[in-house]
């Protein structure tokens, strides 16, 4: 049996027929949930499906900091309470690693991201905004992936101004106002060891998910797995 899922982004529309997918009406977007999904977990040997409800939803596996269906779009999908797993890139038989249930409302976006933490609770699901922000400034939150007891800081350049303090593993600090070019710090909270620095020039108006990725103090610059604070676009903004 094949299904059909529609993905709904907010400029196009791309329609996939595949084995094990879902089926999603074409109905307005604010009728719907919308979904962004990331693999975060630092390991560049492995892939992984996204399934919702049982059915693949993601077109191909994802490697390390892979996102589906892109760093602006998102899937549009059913509302209401769903179960969301993972299963191995290679696998056909699309059996879940670990799975979740969480809530999703129509009108309103969410980031899915998995950190590689096979915990009861093993994805970060990110609520992101829609509104747009004033001309030059952008608003991000921001997530910690790094899979250790140490928290976080983000600070920015050159005064060295603490944005977000004290990020646990997993956690999500709240949006804030930001100029919409910057240099910035990621280190451990209350040290001067820095973990990454990354200078990021972004699309004004815009609002944002930042997340620190990679492997505990892995910071050579040659290393694919080094942490860094990347980043996605919270789709395009639309008025309140």
């Amino acid at each position: 049996m094949k299904y059909l899922f529609s993905l709904l982004f907010t400029l196009i529309l791309l329609q996939a027929c595949k084995k094990n997918q879902i089926q999603a009406p074409v109905v307005p977007v604010t009728n719907n949930a919308s979904v962004k999904f990331v693999n975060g977990e630092p390991n560049t040997t492995a892939t992984y499906q996204f399934l919702l409800n049982g059915q693949k939803i993601t077109g191909t596996a994802l490697a390390y900091a892979g996102i589906f269906p892109g760093t602006v779009e998102y899937a549009a999908v059913q509302p209401g309470q769903a179960t969301i797993s993972i299963t191995a890139g290679t696998d056909t038989t699309f059996t879940p690693l670990v799975q979740a249930t969480v809530n999703l409302e129509a009108g309103k976006r969410y980031g899915i991201i998995w950190s590689g933490d096979m915990s009861k609770d093993p994805f970060v699901l990110v609520e992101n905004r829609s509104q747009p922000v004033d001309s030059g400034y952008v608003m991000a939150q921001c997530v910690n992936l790094i899979q250790s007891n140490q928290t976080i800081d983000i600070l920015s350049l050159p005064d060295s101004t603490v944005l977000f303090a004290a990020i646990p593993y997993k956690g999500v600090k709240d949006y804030i106002k930001l100029p919409y070019a910057g240099t910035y710090l990621v280190r451990e909270t209350g040290t001067n060891i820095t973990l990454a620095k990354a200078t990021l020039s972004l699309s004004q108006t815009r609002n944002y998910t930042w997340y620190v990725r990679g492997k505990k103090y892995d910071t050579l610059a040659t290393s694919k797995t080094k942490i860094t604070l990347d980043y996605y676009t919270n789709g395009y903004p639309q008025a309140p």
